[in-house]
């Protein structure tokens, strides 16, 4: 859901996490592009849990790309608008927890 509302309106969210910087032309180009990554991992990981195929390597990249979006986000902080952190924090923080949980369910298939 997120990763194609970054395609389709990428200064929706750009705007809150970078700031006017999401409204410009290289800024909505890379908002699309991290849409595409996320969607790409969201229909990768789907399409593992409906052939019965293994999901831990999407689940793995979408914590290294979750991690990623924290880090650079938590090393930016000062120089982003207020709410840019905090958010990050939560989103990205929150499909990390997830994912982690996921890959700790041995029982049950992981997505």
């Amino acid at each position: 859901m997120l990763g194609t509302g970054l395609i389709v309106r990428p200064e929706a969210a750009t705007s809150m996490w970078v700031g006017r910087d999401g409204s410009r032309p290289g800024g909505q180009v890379l908002a699309r592009a991290l849409g595409a990554r996320d969607t790409a991992l969201g229909a990768g990981t789907l399409a593992a849990l409906r052939g019965g195929g293994p999901t831990a390597p999407w689940v793995l990249g979408g914590l290294l790309c979750d991690g990623t979006d924290l880090l650079a986000t938590h090393a930016a902080r000062e120089r982003l608008p207020a709410a840019a952190a905090p958010l990050i924090y939560l989103l990205a923080g929150g499909a990390l927890l997830v994912g982690l949980a996921n890959l700790a369910d041995s029982t049950a298939p992981q997505a």
